[in-house]
């Protein structure tokens, strides 16, 4: 689904509250609604400040479901606020109007939790007791964000940068008077860097740094390797200065005029650039692409895979990411298979019926989490 449809949809359900009490279904619809993507609760909480019906919520959506729950959690009388003013209730018919949506509020964290917990068993998401220990603990330290397998999520951190997170991610916030750092210690993530240039912000993967200039990036740890892709502005990379040194972007710098492969122990910086990607190898050797497919590298934001010429063996752990189910490839030469073609993520079955019609690959099934590929007998590749 398309953002225009998450917006038209956020708008529906902040409209039909205007309007007035949402009956029992409708609440189980809306919880539903908002279950399935971090983009329908951000977008909700935007339709919420354009409609007035959450008081502190502004058109900006500067606050993180982390704080959207945690507010939930307690004690309030009357409406929601999500600022650190005090704010009196207000009075008469809007007064009863707005304590009616913190109810309802209150009684989806409710239901998401329940339906979560019925969702697991369904292989849905894939939920451990650490993440419904994070939901029900609104005080734990917020210094360390993680998703499973399966799972996404969207974070606002104190300063309004957003972090997006993909499966099977772990990031460190260490912010300190000098510099806004995040570790990433494995997984995917991209972020929406909010500008103060007195504070850079720097994402530490494996001695390898990546300082923003004012920028929107996807950083992955990936087999080995880091994939660096820069969506707006700039980024600096290197490896060669320590947690809290300062990084020079303008002195001893490199950018990108075309592809070209370079060495991360010199002591030069690279800049890179809108529609630019870097992917640092672990001896330190980089290979750049100046033209990086920008929706390819970010479509799992939309829990799509996308993929052009890729081989069956890139394709399947993709997928294998995502899901419980994990899909094993029993040849070589199968794995050389070139697949072009758009995915939803978590929808490997659409994969599979994908292979079986090609004629090229037989399908083996074992258990309900693992499915075997075999090249096809009548096969001609």
């Amino acid at each position: 689904m398309n953002n225009h449809n998450i917006i038209e949809q956020a708008s529906h359900w902040a409209m039909l509250y205007d309007e007035g009490e949402l009956s029992s279904k409708q609440k189980v619809d809306l919880s539903n609604w908002l279950l399935k993507s971090p983009a329908h609760i951000e977008e909700f909480l935007h339709a919420g400040a354009i409609f007035n019906i959450l008081e502190g919520i502004d058109a900006n959506k500067k606050i993180s479901v982390d704080a959207l729950i945690e507010k939930i959690n307690q004690p309030t009388s009357g409406v929601i606020a999500f600022d650190s003013m005090q704010k009196k209730a207000p009075s008469g018919e809007n007064s009863t109007k707005k304590k009616a949506f913190s109810n309802i509020l209150l009684a989806l964290a409710a239901s998401v939790i329940i339906s979560v917990f019925s969702l697991y068993g369904m292989h849905y998401f894939s939920l451990t007791n650490d993440t419904f220990a994070h939901l029900k603990a609104p005080n734990q330290d917020r210094n360390q964000y993680t998703t499973v397998l399966g799972e996404q999520r969207s974070i606002t951190l104190s300063d309004g940068t957003i972090v997006y997170l993909n499966t099977l991610t772990n990031i460190k916030i260490d912010y300190n008077e000098q510099y806004r750092n995040i570790h990433l210690n494995r997984g995917e993530a991209i972020f929406k860097v909010a500008h103060n240039p007195d504070k850079p912000f720097r994402v530490w993967v494996d001695g390898v740094m990546f300082q923003a200039v004012g920028t929107e990036f996807n950083v992955r740890d990936k087999q080995g390797k880091v994939e660096l892709t820069v969506i707006t502005g700039e980024v600096a990379l290197t490896n060669q200065i320590v947690n809290n040194e300062k990084l020079d972007v303008e002195e001893n710098t490199i950018r990108l005029s075309e592809n070209t492969d370079l060495d991360l122990k010199s002591s030069k910086t690279l800049i890179v650039t809108i529609g630019q990607e870097a992917s640092v190898q672990a001896n330190g050797k980089i290979t750049t692409d100046v033209n990086a497919d920008l929706n390819k590298k970010t479509s799992w934001k939309l829990r799509q895979l996308i993929f052009k010429n890729d081989t069956l063996e890139d394709v399947i752990h993709e997928f294998n990411r995502y899901n419980q189910l994990q899909i094993v490839i029993e040849s070589d030469l199968l794995s050389r298979l070139p697949i072009t073609g758009i995915f939803e993520s978590n929808d490997p079955s659409s994969l599979i019926e994908f292979l079986r019609s090609s004629g090229k690959v037989s399908i083996k099934k074992d258990n309900t989490n693992k499915v075997n590929l075999f090249l096809s007998q009548s096969s001609n590749i």
